[in-house]
């Protein structure tokens, strides 16, 4: 999300930046929706006042670089990605009505502006991206050539820095930071052998409860050139012990799911609660639940693994 002014400066550097924050919470939150980022991901603008435009693509990895390049400098945005623009110009924008249009219907549902305001960016699923690229066609129906960058901007080598501090109990201080060292990790293609074969994957996506899930997940795979979408993830997240509470949210979120995007099968939705550790009322639970309704929670500890500079995760066996 960007002012006008800015906008422009980002099509001719060729570049987007997430703000910085004095509030170390929303930082780290704001540092794990860039660890989010891949080459390739498609990237569209909601220009204040305007609409949303599109269609450009990652071409860098995210970095971490001061240098003063919008018009206000005292707003550096320092946790950037560089792109450049794909497959045609689309000089009409999509109103913003359009898309609360196809929010209404279920078509689009990760959408928040209210969020997109907070920290300047936001993931979106590939369907939903598909519902704003076909209005982008319908409202630019006349091809146009593919515009280009007029002032390439460099991409830093400077990787963008996650703090794996702890307090005295050995707990990160902040969930944001786990929630990066998890995007970072799906980003790269890894933890495939804990969470499956994953498509998309997002964190803060709003729900129904004016709550945000932690992380959410599809799992695709391609039959004969078909995609076939058959599960979902969602992840709840939790720097300390877990309590009932966390795991009564995250049965909440499957519950939600499953009557949003699963057409009611339960069975599509996959559910991860990863603590540092859990409390025995939660285990009863997992217990009880696997027992009476065949259906569980996969229970993750993570550990700070201060020497590696990372965490490490292991799944709790939680059968009798």
């Amino acid at each position: 999300m960007v002012s006008k002014k800015n906008f422009q400066t980002c099509l001719e550097r060729g570049l987007c930046g997430g703000i910085d924050h004095h509030n170390e919470k929303i930082r780290a939150e704001v540092i794990a929706g860039f660890e989010g980022i891949r080459k390739g991901d498609l990237v569209f603008f909601y220009v204040k006042g305007e609409g949303l435009y599109g269609l450009w693509k990652v071409i860098s990895n995210t970095f971490y670089d001061e240098e003063v390049v919008w018009s206000n400098p005292n707003y550096v945005y320092p946790y950037r990605v560089c792109i450049e623009p794909t497959l045609r110009g689309f000089p009409k924008a999509v109103d913003l009505s359009d898309i609360y249009d196809l929010k209404d219907k279920g078509r689009i549902w990760t959408f928040d502006l209210a969020i997109i305001a907070k920290k300047s960016h936001y993931p979106i699923t590939t369907e939903e991206s598909k519902e704003i690229i076909r209005l982008l066609l319908r409202n630019n129906p006349i091809s146009e050539p593919v515009g280009h960058v007029k002032n390439p901007y460099l991409p830093k080598s400077t990787e963008i820095a996650i703090s794996y501090e702890t307090n005295s109990e050995g707990h990160l201080q902040y969930e944001g930071y786990l929630n990066a060292w998890l995007m970072s990790a799906f980003a790269k293609g890894k933890l495939r052998e804990l969470i499956g074969d994953y498509h998309d994957f997002l964190n803060y996506v709003p729900t129904s409860f004016n709550t945000v899930m932690d992380l959410f997940l599809t799992h695709v795979t391609k039959v004969d050139g078909v995609d076939i979408l058959h599960k979902f993830t969602c992840i709840e997240l939790k720097t300390g012990i877990c309590e009932s509470k966390d795991l009564e949210q995250i049965v909440k979120y499957e519950d939600w799911l499953g009557r949003k995007l699963a057409d009611g099968d339960s069975e599509m939705i996959q559910s991860v609660l990863v603590g540092y550790d859990f409390s025995p009322k939660v285990l009863d639970y997992i217990r009880d639940r696997r027992k009476f309704e065949r259906k569980t929670v996969r229970l993750v500890k993570y550990q700070v693994n201060a020497a590696r500079n990372g965490l490490s995760l292991d799944e709790v066996p939680t059968s009798r």
